[in-house]
Parts: C-alpha cells; structure tokens; sequence
C-alpha cells in the first residue's frame, strides 16, 4: 500500500504527494519535490527519510521550525493520521495499509485553477502578474495599476463569494467605509469592487513580511529584545487609535494582518473591516482534520463565540496584545493542537509570564500586555488612546525612536 502525504491547508491544499523509497525535501524551492508556494515555508524545509518501513520526518534547519502534532521537532518517525505543518501549510502522513481514519482534503485543488486563470488578466485597471500568498478567503496578487504604472498587492476574493448578493452587498459597503482612510500604519486601500464574478481589494503594496513570518523566525533564532516589539505596538495602538475614532474595528488583529517592512516606521495593520466583512470565522476548522485556523490563537475570549460574537475597541487592544506577546516570545499566549483546546485555553487560561521563556523585559511592559489580555473587557485599557498613552510613557523612559 502507498504512504503518501496531503495538504489539508494551505496555499497547497489539496495536492497529494506519494512517498517512495527515495528521501523528499519539502520547501518552496523548485529543487524540492513539493516546489511548495507558502511563503512561510523555507527554501528547504524538511525531508522524508524512508527507513526500515517507516518514515521520518526531519527538520531541514528551517527559519520557522518543523511541527507533527503540534509540537515542535527536529526528528520524528512517522505514524498513520500524524498532522505536520511548516510554514502555513498544513500536511497529514497517510499510511494506506494502517486502516487509519483519514482526514479527507477539502474539495479545491492547489494551486486553485480560478487563481492560476487570473494571472495575466485586468480586473478594473489592475493588471495581475503572480501570486503573492493564498489566505483564507482568497489570493493576493502582485498587480499593476494599469493607470499610474504603480505595483499594489490586489486580494482577489474566492469567486464563490461573489455568488452570494448579500455578502457581495456587505463587501462593498464595509470597503466604502475603509477606501478613504489615511494613516501611516494603516495599509492604503486604493480601490475595490467587483469585476465579473471576483470580488476584489487593491492596496499598496509594501515590500517586507508579514508578522507571521517574522515570529516564526524568532522562535527558531532566538526572542527579540524588548524596545522593537514596544515599537511596534505603538505603531499598532495609533493605527487603531485612528480606526477606533472612525468607530471601526478591525475584528482581526494577528501577526498575518500586520506588515513589518525593512524600516521599523513602515508597520502596517492590513485589512481593516475585512474579516468583518467577508464574515470570517476563526473557531471554525481549516480542514477535516480539525486543525486550528493560524488566527484562533490571537482571538479575545469574546471573539471565540463565533461571527455572532459581540465586539467593540476592547477586542482588538486583546488581539493586539495577543500578537506582540510572540514577538516576546516566539509562542502565542495561548495554543493547543485543536479547536477546541484553544479556545478553552483562550477563556480559562492565564498566559505564561515573559520568566517562563526566561525573556526579561521590563515589568511595566509584561503589565500592560497582561491587562490587555484580561478575559473580561471591563477589565482591559478603555480604548487604544489610553494603550497608545501608556506604551508611548515607557518608550519615554528609554531611549526609543518615536
């Protein structure tokens, strides 16, 4: 029987790659046999080492680490149902002749044929040239605006979306709110709509990494110091200062909506209204499998009853904190290798202290982020205003750049 390895998740769901008697490298390199297309994923990730009649799997030294069930490893043999995961994609070994119970890979195929059939084609003015990265709700392209010959990132909706009048309707009007806010570590949004049967954002396109990448990277080389993860976060308090003083919330604050570009001051917080308004639902699974959405970790305990949830400022000044807590880190303050396990941790678990980590930062900082986190609302700074106000008063004790 064959042993083979499917992606549940990820920009590669639903590929399937049959295992042999030869090693496989994972990565995103063409020379691996995967060539997979998550950015997050290293050139070479890890390998495939048949041994004996199993398999093991052995971490490549890749910037983000190699984790089966969840935990982290640099070896491990292999057995029928185990879930892997490197960089955002999200892999289950399959042993055919073990009888396991198989987590079946959802219906799309990777890399989706809708996504691949928009490269070289114009929505509106904006002419697409390669996929950026895949989220959960669609693709991000590289684009050219046809009329100012300015690149942009444009996010191209899953055509299933466009199907759908009444979220269509609630899209266009959550991106009317948005299109005409400015603010330095907001990302632009220069234009949206709907061409065809694809909904569709255009931004500005900022060169750098998203968060996500960047905590990845901190886990496996070591945690940073305290005063750039401060910086950051008023960066992040000002964006939702401004946001909040529109009276929008963002709803989806995680280390993937944030941009970290190659100077510090170019920060961004990226999809304003955007989960709200595509309806996103973080305690919903990723696969059959059950495997936790990468934003569940960040999400308040409020924000885990569902799109129902009931939300307000407070919610994002928990998520906010929620994903500098990594930064410190290299660990979300609350993980768990199911849905459900997050979730209960998120509403009846205190998160590790920074001494747990052996990170030293000062104790007004390590409060501050522990307030944010508090599980009641009333509980947490009233607003970003006074979170900017009190993270702005310790970067004035240090010698920090504005």
């Amino acid at each position: 029987m064959a042993s083979k390895l499917i992606v549940l998740a990820g920009p590669d769901e639903g590929r399937v790659f049959t295992l042999g008697t030869e090693v496989m490298l994972l990565g995103r390199s063409r020379a691996t046999d995967t060539s997979l297309t998550d950015p997050h994923a290293s050139h070479v990730h890890c390998q495939i080492i048949p041994e004996g009649g199993t398999y093991t799997v052995v971490d490549f030294d890749s910037a983000s680490g190699t984790f089966v069930n969840g935990k982290e490893t640099d070896r491990h043999v292999l057995q029928s149902g185990d879930l892997i995961r490197i960089g955002s994609t999200h892999l289950q070994f399959v042993d055919e002749g073990a009888g396991a119970a198989i987590a079946a890979p959802q219906a799309s195929k990777s890399p989706v044929e809708w996504a691949k059939a928009l490269v070289g084609q114009t929505l509106a003015h904006y002419q697409i040239t390669s996929p950026l990265a895949r989220g959960k709700t669609g693709y991000i392209f590289h684009a050219r605006d046809t009329r100012s010959d300015a690149a942009v990132a444009l996010k191209v909706l899953h055509p299933d979306f466009g199907q759908d009048d009444k979220k269509v309707h609630h899209f266009i009007e959550a991106m009317k709110t948005v299109l005409p806010l400015s603010h330095p570590h907001l990302l632009k949004i220069q234009g949206a709509g709907k061409t065809g049967k694809h909904c569709w954002v255009a931004t500005e396109y900022v060169q750098g990494d998203n968060l996500a990448a960047v905590i990845g990277r901190i886990a496996k080389t070591g945690k940073l110091d305290w005063k750039p993860v401060l910086r950051v976060g008023i960066y992040l308090a000002r964006a939702l200062e401004y946001a909040h003083q529109k009276n929008l919330i963002h709803g989806n604050v995680t280390p993937q909506n944030i941009l970290v570009g190659k100077q510090p001051q170019n920060t961004k917080l990226i999809d304003l209204m955007l989960a709200l308004a595509t309806e996103e639902d973080p305690t919903k699974p990723i696969s059959a499998a059950g495997v936790p959405a990468e934003s569940l970790a960040y999400m308040s305990p409020e924000r885990t009853d569902g799109p129902e949830a009931k939300v307000d400022a407070r919610t994002d000044l928990y998520s906010l904190a929620a994903t500098l807590y990594p930064m410190m880190t290299g660990k979300p303050p609350f993980q768990g290798s199911t849905v459900a396990e997050v979730i209960d941790n998120i509403r009846l678990e205190s998160a590790p202290r920074f001494a747990d980590y052996h990170v030293t930062a000062p104790e007004a900082f390590e409060k501050v982020l522990r307030r944010c986190l508090a599980k009641r609302p009333q509980d947490r700074p009233a607003n970003a205003s006074e979170l900017r106000k009190e993270l702005e008063a310790l970067a004035n004790t240090q010698p920090i750049a504005p």
